[in-house]
C-alpha cells in the first residue's frame, strides 16, 4: 500500500475528488436496498400506485447518478496512475541506458529484462479498477451504519464475515509470496532457454543440442507449473472462500432475520433489504482479498526496481573542450573486476601522440575490450588517470567525449531500424558536415556495392541485431556508423574479424588514411600482423599485471593499404 499512498500524495486534489466520488457512489448505492425495503413494506402492503411510481423514479435517478460518478471516478483513478506508471517506465529504461556499465554488467541480462517488465506488473496492479476497489473499502461502513440502524444483530453478523475475509486475504497474500518469487526466478531461466532455442535454430540442430535443451526445458517447465499451480490454487481458494462466505452470510442474515421477524422485531421487506446491504458491505472486502497476489507481485517488482534504481548513473554534466587534438595519456592505470585474483592492468602508463598508430595485442580475456571501455569512459580505472589533451576524461561531458571517438567495437549491436536509422543516430551530437556525409562513410566502409545492390538500399531493415546480414556486412555497417561520428580518436577493436580479403584491405587503407592524411589518432586492438606492422608502438596485454610496451624498430614501408612491402 506504500505505492498507492505515494501516488495519492502526488495528486492531493484528485485524491480528494476520488474520496468524494467514492462517498457519493456508496451513498447512492443505498438506494436499491432502500427501494426493496420500501417496495415490500409500503407498496405491497397498501397497494398505492403513486408510491410505486415515486419509488421507482427515485431509484432510477439514483442508479443513473451512481453510474455517472463511477465513470468520473474511473477517469480520475486512471489519471492518478498514468503519471506514476509513465515515470516508472521511463526511470527504469533511463537507468538501463545511463547506468554505469560496471554495475549493469553484474546483473544478468534476463534479470534486467524482468525488471523492465516489472514496471508493467506495477501498472497492472494499480490500474483504475483496483484503485477504486481500495477506495470502496472504508465506505463499506456506510452500509454497516444503515444495517445497524435496521438491526444491530444483523450488522454484527456482517462485520464478523467482513473481518474474517479481510484476515484471510492478508494471510493468503503472505503465503503466496514465496511461490511468486519462485515463479519469477524460473520465468527468467525459461525465457533464456526459449531465447536460445529461438535465435540459434541452426546451432541447436547442427550440434545436436535438442536433447539437452528439451531436458532443461522440461525441468524448468515442471518447476514453473508447480509453483504457478500453487499460486492459482491459492487464488481459487480465496475465490471459493469468498463465495462460500457470501452464501453463509446470507444464510446467517436470513436465519437471524427470520427469528426477529417471527418476534415482530423486523419486517420481511427490511430483512431482504438488509441482506442486500450486507452483500454491498462485503463486496469491497472480497475484491480486496482477491487482489492480494496482484499487489504482492507489484510489491516484489517495485523492490527489484528500487534496487535497480540504486545503480550509479553516468554523469550528465562535464567539460566540453573547444577542440580535441587527439592526444591521449595513461597515467598509472590500474583496473580489476570483482573476485579477480589479480588486476587486468597495473601501473600502466603511456603517452599517445596525435596522428600516431598504437596497436594493442593480447589473447582473449587479457583486457582488450575492457581497455576500450576505459578509453570511452564506459568504465573508470580503479587508480590512475586517462587524459585527453591533458584533461582527465572523468571531467569531460560524456556525450561530448564520445563524439570525439570513431569507435568500432568487436561485439557489434545495432538499433532496431534501418541502416540509415543507425547511421543517422550516430550523428545526433556531431556538427561537422563533412563527417555527416552519408555517401562518403558508405564508400569508406566498403559498403557501396551492398547498398547499391540491395532492394531497399540504406533503408534495408536491421532485424534481430543484424541477423539478416552476413557477418562481413554487419562489420561494414558498424564501420560506417563509426565513421559517421567522425571523432578525432579512432578506436578499432578486432576490425578485420569476419572480413574477407577485400574487407581487410579496406580496413588497412582506412587506418593508414585516417592517421596519415586525416590527422586522427588511431588505437587498434588486434592480432592482425598487417595492422601490427603499421604501428609506431605496440602494447602487449599478455604481460600481467603490467602491460609491456614495444617501440617499432623501424617504420615499415607501407603502401596506401597499409600492408608491408
Amino acid at each position: 500500500m506504500r505505492e498507492l499512498l505515494r501516488r495519492l500524495k502526488n495528486h492531493p486534489v484528485i485524491t480528494i475528488e476520488l474520496i468524494l466520488a467514492s462517498f457519493f457512489i456508496n451513498l447512492l448505492g443505498l438506494a436499491s436496498s432502500l427501494y426493496i425495503i420500501q417496495l415490500l413494506n409500503r407498496y405491497v402492503s397498501h397497494g398505492v400506485d403513486s408510491t410505486l411510481l415515486t419509488l421507482t423514479i427515485g431509484v432510477c435517478i439514483a442508479i443513473l447518478l451512481e453510474f455517472g460518478f463511477r465513470i468520473a471516478r474511473s477517469s480520475l483513478a486512471t489519471h492518478i496512475g498514468f503519471k506514476r506508471n509513465n515515470e516508472l517506465m521511463i526511470a527504469v529504461f533511463g537507468i538501463l541506458t545511463r547506468g554505469k556499465i560496471r554495475y549493469l554488467d553484474s546483473i544478468p541480462q534476463r534479470l534486467r529484462q524482468e525488471i523492465i517488465k516489472g514496471a508493467n506488473t506495477v501498472e497492472d496492479a494499480y490500474k483504475s479498477t483496483n484503485i477504486t476497489a481500495i477506495f470502496d473499502l472504508p465506505f463499506a461502513l456506510i452500509f454497516i451504519a444503515v444495517l445497524t440502524w435496521l438491526s444491530w444483530i444483523l450488522s454484527i453478523i456482517t462485520l464478523a464475515f467482513m473481518a474474517a475475509i479481510f484476515i484471510i486475504g492478508i494471510v493468503s497474500r503472505e503465503m503466496v509470496k514465496n511461490s511468486l518469487n519462485k515463479v519469477t526466478d524460473i520465468s527468467i531461466k525459461s525465457n533464456g532457454l526459449f531465447s536460445t532455442a529461438n535465435q540459434a535454430l541452426e546451432t541447436t540442430r547442427l550440434f545436436d543440442n535438442r536433447n539437452f535443451m528439451v531436458k532443461e526445458w522440461s525441468q524448468t517447465s515442471s518447476a514453473f507449473l508447480e509453483h504457478k499451480s500453487k499460486v492459482s490454487s491459492q487464488q481459487d481458494i480465496i475465490q471459493t472462500i469468498t463465495r462460500s462466505a457470501q452464501a453463509l452470510m446470507s444464510v446467517a442474515i436470513y436465519a437471524s432475520g427470520a427469528l426477529l421477524a417471527v418476534k415482530g422485531e423486523l419486517a420481511v421487506g427490511t430483512l431482504i433489504g438488509a441482506n442486500i446491504l450486507a452483500m454491498r458491505a462485503l463486496n469491497p472486502i472480497s475484491r480486496f482479498a482477491q487482489l492480494g497476489d496482484i499487489f504482492t507481485m507489484a510489491a516484489q517488482s517495485l523492490e527489484r526496481i528500487e534496487k535497480f534504481s540504486s545503480i550509479e548513473l553516468e554523469r550528465k554534466e562535464g567539460v566540453a573542450l573547444k577542440s580535441y587534438n587527439g592526444s591521449l595519456q595513461f597515467k598509472d592505470i590500474s583496473f580489476s573486476y570483482p573476485n579477480m585474483s589479480q588486476p587486468l592492468f597495473e601501473s600502466f602508463s603511456i603517452d599517445i601522440a596525435p596522428k600516431s598508430i598504437l596497436v594493442v595485442t593480447g589473447e582473449n580475456g587479457t583486457g582488450k575490450t575492457t581497455l576500450c571501455r576505459l578509453i570511452s569512459g564506459l568504465l573508470e580505472p580503479d587508480r590512475g588517470q586517462i587524459l585527453a589533451d591533458g584533461v582527465d576524461i572523468r571531467q569531460l561531458l560524456p556525450s561530448w567525449w564520445r563524439c570525439q571517438l570513431t569507435y568500432l567495437p568487436q561485439d557489434i549491436h545495432f538499433l532496431t531500424g534501418s541502416i540509415r536509422d543507425n547511421l543517422d543516430a550516430a550523428t545526433t551530437q556531431t556538427v561537422d558536415a563533412q563527417t555527416q556525409d552519408i555517401n562518403l562513410v558508405i564508400q569508406n566502409a566498403g559498403l557501396t556495392d551492398f547498398v547499391d545492390k540491395s532492394q531497399h538500399g540504406l533503408d534495408t531493415p536491421i532485424i534481430h541485431n543484424g541477423a539478416n546480414l552476413s557477418s562481413g556486412h554487419r562489420k561494414r555497417v558498424a564501420l560506417a556508423r563509426a565513421l559517421r561520428v567522425g571523432g578525432k580518436l579512432v578506436i578499432f577493436d578486432e576490425p578485420t574479424d569476419s572480413l574477407d580479403r577485400q574487407g581487410c584491405s579496406t580496413i588497412y587503407s582506412l587506418l593508414f588514411d585516417l592517421a596519415k592524411n586525416g590527422g586522427h589518432t588511431v588505437i587498434v586492438f588486434t592480432q592482425d600482423p598487417n595492422i601490427i606492422g603499421m604501428a609506431s608502438r605496440i602494447v602487449d596485454l599478455n604481460s600481467k599485471p603490467v602491460p609491456k610496451i614495444f617501440v617499432a624498430k623501424s617504420k615499415p614501408a607501407s603502401d596506401r593499404n597499409g600492408v608491408k612491402t
